[in-house]
């Protein structure tokens, strides 16, 4: 029975222990929730522009809106988090991923998590600069833009596409894909009224210099958007945890009492039958 209450005992302590660390990463993660998703409403309103105005400048004939080879390989951003213990984030990005890829395809992961997966499985990675979402600048962002944009103009890869996740709610984060290149039209049902643009010195010439902006500003808004999700998922996750070491508390605690009163009725009962004998 003694070893019995100190195996319990052992136990309590350890999950008191991990209990302190899942609610003190809920409370990092509500910290930096505020300012994190301040950042992503800021973002989402440029990201918004931007792909409206390059779907209206997708008319142009140009290199940028052309569709090329099938064969050839496309470049695949792919937002991760910078840290685990987020519930499904970083695995549903990883999924969410593993259905679009080819063999050929180029990774351009961002993110920590991001960088050592891939690495890990032996893909094609253009760079493992970008290992942080939450330092990540609009400096980085324009030297990747400017990394991929040279591959396209190079004839190198057909297409570009990103994968990132939207933040629907504190409590809902769901993978999302985007189709940065070729420029893609606007369905018809959504077209607006036609605007005739003059490009000078020519269409080609205004979207090669204006195309790594695009890319920049779609990529860092998505970046934004992706690290307020994994602060999100990972305070709902440390939550639960600690909602379920609170529950494993209060059984464990009642088991030991339990022992205890038996431990103690037990050497009451001995007493009484050793004064009685």
């Amino acid at each position: 029975m003694g070893a019995n209450i100190k195996a319990i005992r052992a136990r309590i302590k350890s999950v008191e222990s991990t209990r302190h660390i899942t609610k003190a990463m809920e409370l990092v993660a509500s910290s930096k929730i505020k300012r994190a998703t301040a950042r992503m409403e800021q973002s989402r309103f440029y990201r918004s522009v931007m792909l409206d105005a390059f779907a209206d400048l997708s008319s142009a004939d140009t290199m940028y809106s052309r569709a090329r080879d099938a064969s050839l390989p496309v470049v695949y951003i792919i937002v991760a988090g910078d840290r685990g213990l987020a519930g499904g984030y970083n695995n549903n990005i990883f999924r969410s991923a593993a259905l679009m890829l080819r063999e050929q395809d180029v990774i351009l992961p961002i993110g920590k998590r991001a960088v050592e997966y891939y690495t890990h499985k032996n893909r094609r990675v253009l760079t493992t600069d970008f290992v942080s979402c939450e330092d990540m600048a609009s400096e980085e962002c324009s030297r990747a833009a400017y990394l991929i944009r040279d591959m396209y103009d190079r004839g190198e890869i057909g297409g570009v596409r990103l994968i990132s996740t939207e933040f629907v709610s504190m409590l809902t984060q769901t993978p999302q894909m985007t189709h940065l290149l070729p420029l893609r039209k606007e369905n018809e049902a959504e077209q607006k009224p036609k605007v005739v643009v003059e490009y000078e010195p020519s269409a080609e010439a205004v979207l090669a210099a204006l195309i790594p902006e695009y890319i920049a500003g779609v990529v860092y808004s998505s970046v934004c958007e992706s690290f307020a999700s994994e602060l999100a998922a990972r305070r709902s996750a440390m939550d639960s945890a600690t909602k379920n070491a609170d529950e494993m508390l209060d059984s464990l605690n009642l088991k030991y009492n339990q022992a205890r009163q038996s431990a103690i009725t037990q050497e009451i009962t001995e007493i009484v039958a050793g004064a009685n004998a």
